[in-house]
Order: structure tokens, then C-alpha cells, then sequence
């Protein structure tokens, strides 16, 4: 069974404050998918970094490719 993706929610955010000073200012992305999963949906939630988000984006746009090469 293949899982479908429903929605999507995203926050960006920069780190202002921390006990970790080599940590202000780095930048994330907060990402909600809403997932069906059979009959039910799930929400799925990450945090990113900018990297690991561009690289996500990255694989969402060749998973949409492949998928319009089916349709």
C-alpha cells in the first residue's frame, strides 16, 4: 500500500537563543505532512536544517518526476 500525501505545514525559524552559543542563528525548517495511511491520517512532523531541507526538496521533486513519467 502506498501512502498518500495530503497537506503540508511549514515554519521557518533562526535560532535567537540558547545555551549553546555555536547554535544562535542557525537556521530550521519545521515541517507537519499530513499522511494517509489506508483509511486513517497521520500527522508526521520534522526538523530541519537548511541543508537537510534543500536536500529533502530536492528528493520531493524527483519522487513528482517519477511519478509524472507514470501518469
Amino acid at each position: 500500500m502506498v501512502n498518500k500525501l495530503l497537506d503540508m505545514e511549514w515554519k521557518f525559524g533562526v535560532t535567537v537563543g540558547t545555551s549553546e552559543i555555536q547554535k544562535v542563528g542557525n537556521v530550521f525548517l519545521q515541517l507537519k505532512l499530513v499522511v494517509r495511511k489506508g483509511n486513517s491520517t497521520e500527522n508526521v512532523y520534522m526538523e530541519l536544517t537548511l541543508p537537510q531541507f534543500y536536500n529533502f526538496l530536492h528528493e520531493m521533486e524527483r519522487a513528482k518526476a517519477s511519478m509524472e513519467c507514470f501518469s
